[in-house]
C-alpha cells in the first residue's frame, strides 16, 4: 500500500508541476512530512511527526528554545524552585495568569494534577510516560493560590529540573467534566494502580481518554498552544491554523517562546522522496528535511533552485554506531571487539555515504559540546593490520579456512552477521563497506536487512552479532543508566550489548546525580574513554540534517534539536 500510495502521489505532483506551478502566497508555510502522524493524542502519539504537531497545539510548563538550546518557562512563570531534603526533592511552580484554554477558562494547577494522573493512571496507553516520570511521587496544591503547586519527587538528579515540567498539560474540565479524578491524590493513583483499573470511575474515564476523537477530531485536538487542528485529510494533508485571539500573543514581544507568526501551517504527507523533491522544486513545499544526499548535492549546484530556497546541513544529535553483542562467546573478549572496530573506515563513510555532511566522534557526546566531549580521544582509526594483531592477542588463529579459536575442544570460526534496518540505503552502504573491509582480512560478514521491530526483538533476546543503529541524544540529559548500566542488561533492559563493569557503573551513577558541570565533564570524559576501550559500541558519526527552506521567509532558526527548525518563528519577507 505504501508503494502504491507513493507512486500515485508522485504522478499527481507531476501533473501539478506541469499544470499549475504557482508558488505559495501569504504567510502559509507548507512542510513535507515523510509519513502521516497517525494520531495527535497527547498521551499516545506514535511517531516524531506527530510530536512535532502536538508541540504546536499543546503546551508544557517548560520548553526548550531550539535556537539557543536553553530551557525556558512556558506555561510556568519561571523555572522551578528546587529544594532537596534527604531523599525527597520538591519542584515549585506557578502558572502564568494569562494562560487560557480555548473557552477562555484559566489554566490552573488542577490541570497539571489531572495531567499527571493521566500519565500514571491505569487503562491508558501511557507505559512509556509512567516509566519516564516514575520519579514523581505526588503533587501538592495550594488552597490560597490556584496557580501554584509543588511536585514531589523521589531522589534528585539535575535532569529532573527539566523533566518535572516537560509533559503536556491538558484541560481537566474538558477531559473529565465530572471531576472524577479531582479528589484522588496522585500518590493514590500510583500506589493503587492495579485495583483502580477495575473501578467504574477509571473505566469510564479511560473510555473517553482513549476515544479516537482525542487523537483526530478538530473539536478535541485543542490545547493552550497557538495552533489548532482545522483539517486532516488522512495520508495527504494536515492543516493547523493560528488562533485568532491566542492568549500568548501579548507575551510575544518580551518572551520569544510565544512568537507564532504564520497564520496557517500546512503539512503535506509525501512518503516517497522523489515525489517530495518534485513538489519542492515546484515550490509547492516550503520546508523539507532529511533530503536524500544525491538530491541535496544537486540542489547545492543548481543556481536557479538556490534563488528560491536556502540549504543547510545542520548538525544533529543523531549518532550512528556499530553495536556488538558482548553476551556472545565470539564477541565477549574485548580485544576481538577492538579488532572489529579497526575495520570501520569512518572518513570513507563520511565522504562516500554522507557526502561530507557528518561529524566524526570518539564518543557518544557531540564534539560541539566542548565541555563534555573528550577531545583527547580520537575516533577509532581504520587499521586492518592492527585488527589482525588484536585478533591474535584474543586467541584467534588465521588459517586457510579463516580465523578460528579453540573453544571446548572444537574450532570455532569467526563468522558474523550484521543486521540493519531494511530500506535504509545509508546503513546498507555502511554495511557493505564494513563487509568488504572484513573480507579483506578473512572475516566473513553476512548482511541482514530486516524490519526495525525484528531488530529490537533480536537485541532484547541477544540473538545477534553486530548491528547498525542511530542513537538520538540531546545536550540536556546524560542519564545513561538505562542504556549502559550492567543493571539494565536483563529482560527489556536497554543495555543490549552487555557493556560495563563496576568502574563504568560507578561512573554512570555519579554522572546521573552530579549537578556540577565541571565534575560531570570529568566523569563523562572518563566514561567515553572506557567505552572506546570496551568497544561494545563503535561510534561512527553524528548525522547532519540536510534541510531546505523557502527563501520567502526570514527569521528562520535552524537547530540541531528536533525537528531542526522553528516553524512558529518563520516570518514572511516583505516585498
Amino acid at each position: 500500500m505504501k508503494k502504491l500510495l507513493s507512486i500515485g502521489l508522485g504522478c499527481l505532483l507531476a501533473c501539478q508541476v506541469s499544470c499549475s506551478p504557482s508558488p505559495q502566497q501569504e504567510d502559509h508555510v507548507q512542510v513535507r512530512l515523510s509519513q502521516d502522524p497517525a494520531s495527535l493524542h497527547p498521551l499516545s502519539y506514535g511517531n516524531a511527526h506527530a510530536l512535532q504537531l502536538i508541540n504546536l497545539i499543546y503546551q508544557s510548563l517548560l520548553t526548550v528554545e531550539i535556537g539557543s538550546h536553553t530551557v525556558q518557562p512556558l506555561l510556568a512563570t519561571a523555572l522551578p524552585v528546587v529544594k532537596v531534603k534527604d531523599s525527597i526533592s520538591y519542584f515549585s511552580y506557578q502558572i502564568r495568569p494569562e494562560a487560557r484554554w480555548d473557552d477562555d477558562r484559566p489554566v490552573t494547577a488542577k490541570d497539571v494534577a489531572f495531567s499527571l494522573k493521566l500519565l500514571h493512571g491505569p487503562l491508558l496507553d501511557n507505559e512509556r510516560w509512567r516509566a519516564q516520570y516514575h520519579f514523581i511521587k505526588d503533587i501538592q496544591l495550594r488552597e490560597d493560590n490556584p496557580l501554584a503547586f509543588t511536585i514531589v519527587a523521589s531522589g534528585y538528579t539535575p535532569e529532573m529540573d527539566l523533566l518535572s515540567g516537560d509533559f503536556f498539560i491538558l484541560p481537566a474540565h474538558k477531559y473529565d467534566p465530572k471531576g472524577s479524578l479531582q479528589a484522588l491524590p496522585l500518590s493514590l493513583v500510583k500506589s493503587k494502580y492495579d485495583s483502580l483499573s477495575t473501578s467504574p470511575t477509571f473505566q469510564a474515564l479511560s473510555k473517553e481518554i482513549n476515544h479516537p476523537k482525542v487523537a483526530r477530531d478538530t473539536a478535541w485536538v485543542r490545547g493552550s498552544g497557538p495552533y489548532q487542528l482545522t483539517s486532516w485529510n488522512n495520508g495527504q494533508q494536515i492543516i493547523l491554523s493560528k488562533k485568532a485571539n491566542w492568549w500568548g500573543n501579548k507575551l510575544a514581544t518580551t518572551h520569544p517562546s510565544f512568537v507564532a507568526r504564520p497564520t496557517q501551517l500546512q503539512f503535506q504527507v509525501i512518503p516517497d522522496n522523489a515525489a517530495a523533491v518534485l513538489a519542492l522544486k515546484a515550490r509547492q513545499v516550503d520546508v523539507m528535511d532529511n533530503i536524500p544526499l544525491t538530491n541535496f548535492l544537486e540542489m547545492q549546484k543548481d543556481a536557479e533552485f538556490k534563488k528560491h530556497f536556502n540549504l543547510s546541513g545542520a548538525p544533529t544529535y543523531d549518532l550512528v554506531f556499530l553495536g556488538m553483542n558482548g553476551f556472545s562467546k565470539t564477541l565477549q573478549d574485548m580485544k576481538t571487539r577492538q579488532a572489529l572496530a579497526h575495520l570501520v573506515n569512518i572518513p570513507q563513510l563520511i565522504k562516500t555515504v554522507q557526502g561530507g555532511l557528518a561529524t566524526p566522534t570518539a564518543g557518544l557526546v557531540h564534539p560541539s559540546e566542548k565541555q563534555f566531549y573528550n577531545s583527547a580521544l580520537k575516533p577509532v582509526g581504520f587499521d586492518p593490520a592492527k585488527a589482525q594483531a588484536l585478533l591474535k592477542e584474543a586467541g584467534w588463529q588465521k588459517t586457510s579456512a579463516g580465523w578460528v579459536k579453540d573453544q571446548t575442544k572444537s574450532k570455532s570460526p569467526l563468522a558474523l552477521n550484521l543486521m540493519y534496518r531494511g530500506g535504509n540505503s545509508e546503513f546498507e552502504s555502511i554495511a557493505l563497506l564494513f563487509q568488504q573491509n572484513a573480507r579483506a582480512i578473512g572475516i566473513p560478514i553476512t548482511l541482514q536487512a530486516i524490519e526495525s521491530s525484528q531488530i529490537s526483538q533480536r537485541l532484547q533476546e541477544h540473538t545477534y552479532d553486530l548491528y547498525l543503529r542511530t542513537f538520538v541524544g540531546n545536550p540536556f540529559s546524560y542519564n545513561l543508566l538505562p542504556l549502559l548500566h550492567t543493571g539494565s542488561t536483563g529482560e527489556d533492559g536497554g543495555n543490549v550489548t552487555n557493556f560495563g563493569n563496576a568502574t563504568t557503573d560507578q561512573l554512570l551513577e555519579k554522572i546521573a546525580k552530579e549537578a556540577s558541570p565541571a565534575t560531570k565533564a570529568t566523569l563523562l570524559k572518563q566514561l567515553q574513554k572506557e567505552m572506546q576501550e570496551e568497544s561494545n559500541m563503535v561510534f561512527l558519526f553524528f548525522q547532519q540534517n540536510k534541510l531546505v527552506v523557502s527563501s520567502r521567509f526570514d527569521s528562520v532558526i535552524v537547530s540541531s534539536l528536533k525537528p531542526g527548525y522553528d516553524l512558529p518563528k518563520f516570518k514572511l519577507k516583505k516585498n
